[in-house]
């Protein structure tokens, strides 16, 4: 068996259950914006097996969400260091989703590999059809409900947050929230932010305004 077969095998210990589990998780996160989530072993222990040949080439958070919000027929774009052929093998051996190659209504790729070229490709939607904007995969250095050292804060306010909401995120610049924040004025329109750093996951929807970051 090849290694690059081998990596493919690993993937959710029961499809459909651990599915709806992720599904949950990523449904409470839009609904809280900002609000820290952390995967549970149930919808994890299949992409984490002991045997390190054996798993996905995708940390356990980002390979839940891809295959919990995409099949063959949702193409999904891995950009920079997540676009290898072992990653685009893995999701076609799994739910048969292709990279089309370019930014797509479902993209994902690593903070440190943001650049504004790739934001400039996402959909921001229409007026009329806004659900058809772009949803954002971004696998961060850390994330946290408290102060990190090295992130930026966010004061986040909007739909689904009592009054404001505080998140720490690590390997996203200043300049990229200040872009987010810039989107603000074209609502409806915008881009849907999910964060994910190893089993844990935050949201940050097109609705939810960044008030101040430092």
């Amino acid at each position: 068996m090849s290694a690059t077969l081998a990596s493919m095998e690993s993937g959710f210990a029961d499809p459909v259950h651990d599915a709806q589990q992720t599904f949950r998780v990523l449904l409470g996160a839009m609904a809280e914006p900002g609000r820290l989530f952390t995967l549970g072993p149930a919808a994890t222990n299949g992409l984490q097996p002991s045997d390190p040949a054996l798993r996905p080439p995708l940390s356990p958070a980002l390979a839940a969400a891809l295959l919990t919000l995409a099949d063959a027929d949702t193409p999904v774009h891995l950009s920079g260091s997540l676009a290898t052929d072992e990653a685009r093998a893995w999701l076609r051996f799994h739910i048969g989703a292709r990279d089309p190659g370019k930014a797509a209504g479902l993209t994902a790729t690593r903070a440190r590999d943001l650049d504004r070229a790739l934001c400039r490709q996402l959909d921001l939607g229409t007026d009329d059809a806004p659900q058809s904007s772009a949803t954002l995969l971004l696998e961060v250095d850390a994330l946290s409900d408290a102060p990190l050292p090295g992130a930026v804060a966010l004061n986040l306010r909007g739909p689904g947050i009592a009054s404001a909401r505080n998140v720490a995120v690590a390997g996203l610049t200043a300049e990229f929230w200040r872009w987010r924040t810039t989107l603000q004025a074209h609502l409806p329109r915008g881009i849907d932010l999910v964060l994910v750093c190893d089993t844990q996951v935050v949201a940050i929807p097109r609705s939810t305004r960044i008030e101040s970051e430092s």
